[in-house]
């Protein structure tokens, strides 16, 4: 089996213009979260979000996705190897610009090269293009999970000697049909969104974007291409339990857990820190509570969200969160969880999660992602040496 190595990242959020200045605020305890300036939020008992600011360079196409995407691989390394192929992110693409060119209030533009990355498969055909490649690659498509199980798919891949390089990439932008449907189900923050705090209310959203380019540890060395981190672990389960809730119990999440382990030999007293999915909604948080105690038992391993920072990004959130943890693993230090300073964590886990940094001590960082239709999926990275 190959080793699975990340030699490049990127992000981009609303909390920050790269993966430096995200990281750096995260350590601030920062929030971007803010009033909604893209829609009107009269309809809606919530109306903040964490909005990018000067994404909407166009207002006759208010074309947005794109924008985004080139603001991530501004700083990417190009061209990618020759051998490299893709695998993407997203969930709705910009859905509400669909519907305006449907109802006829916008322009479509006729032209490929000016076409706008507006659904999933024009997203990977503008990306494609991007790097001179002429294979859109696929698409993962698993609710909050997607980019995770993105990246799952391509350390198999590479893993197995299928292929020897794949840049995964993923992409979220504010839609108001997306806010809508988080709206209807009661699963918004009126007011801050606060991870793992006993007042927790619901979840913000946020946009963003990240990619991480993975090679097998034998093209890397070829290259002469030294890992960021290694993806040692990965698993994907399902509870079935619920359209759009967990298991309260977190039996799939603990099922895709113990996968990831498995996959990388380790016990779960090797796991030395965990970025969550931490939502601050009361059932994902209750259940992520849930399935560590089940994993972990008496030892308190400590967590933290970033969510409250920059928002819940949906199908980008799992990739973002995994250039976070490669940071974290090489200062072995945990951003704080945005939105506790002023709250209670459960009291369970009140040693564990911090409105402070932590640091911690050892090898591998757990990363875990949950979504609609009962989805998880878990990556377990190791620290390069």
């Amino acid at each position: 089996m190959n080793e699975v190595w990340i030699v490049a990242t990127a992000a981009v959020s609303a909390l920050g213009e790269n993966q430096s200045e995200n990281w750096c605020r995260l350590l601030a305890g920062e929030s971007a979260i803010a009033p909604i300036k893209l829609f009107a939020t009269d309809p809606y008992y919530c109306k903040i979000a964490a909005e990018i600011k000067g994404l909407q360079t166009d207002p006759q196409s208010e074309n947005r996705l794109p924008t985004l995407l080139k603001k991530l691989f501004q700083d990417f390394p190009a061209p990618l190897p020759n051998n490299c192929t893709l695998i993407g992110a997203t969930l709705k693409g910009e859905i509400d610009r669909q519907e305006k060119i449907w109802q006829g209030k916008i322009r479509q533009e006729k032209s490929t090269k000016k076409k706008s990355a507006q659904n999933n498969f024009e997203a990977a055909t503008w990306v494609a293009h991007y790097f001179g490649l002429d294979d859109p690659g696929i698409m993962i498509n698993a609710a909050c999970a997607s980019s995770t199980i993105a990246l799952a798919t391509a350390a198999s891949r590479i893993a197995t000697g299928q292929q020897e390089a794949i840049l995964v990439w993923a992409a979220e932008i504010l839609a108001e049909f997306v806010f809508a449907g988080f709206a209807s189900l009661q699963a918004l923050t009126p007011d801050s969104c606060r991870p793992f705090a006993k007042n927790r209310n619901g979840l913000a959203l946020g946009e963003g974007a990240a990619a991480l380019l993975l090679m097998s540890d034998r093209q890397a060395r070829k290259e002469g291409r030294k890992p960021l981190a290694k993806i040692k672990g990965w698993g994907v389960a399902n509870d079935a339990v619920h359209l759009t809730a967990p298991a309260r119990d977190g039996r799939g999440l603990i099922k895709a857990c113990r996968r990831a382990l498995n996959r990388a030999a380790l016990e779960a007293e090797e796991i030395a820190a965990i970025n969550a999915h931490g939502t601050g909604t009361i059932h994902n948080d209750g259940m992520e509570i849930a399935a560590f105690s089940k994993l972990f038992g008496r030892r308190k391993v400590p967590f933290h969200s970033i969510k409250g920072a920059l928002g819940h990004t949906l199908g980008a959130a799992g990739a973002l969160e995994t250039v976070i943890a490669v940071d974290s693993l090489k200062n072995q230090l945990l951003p704080p969880t945005t939105g506790l300073k002023d709250a209670k964590a459960e009291n369970e886990i009140a040693d564990q999660v911090s409105s402070e940094k932590q640091t911690f001590s050892g090898e591998h960082i757990l990363v875990t992602n949950s979504g609609f239709g009962g989805v998880n999926a878990a990556l377990i990275l190791a620290k390069s040496k």
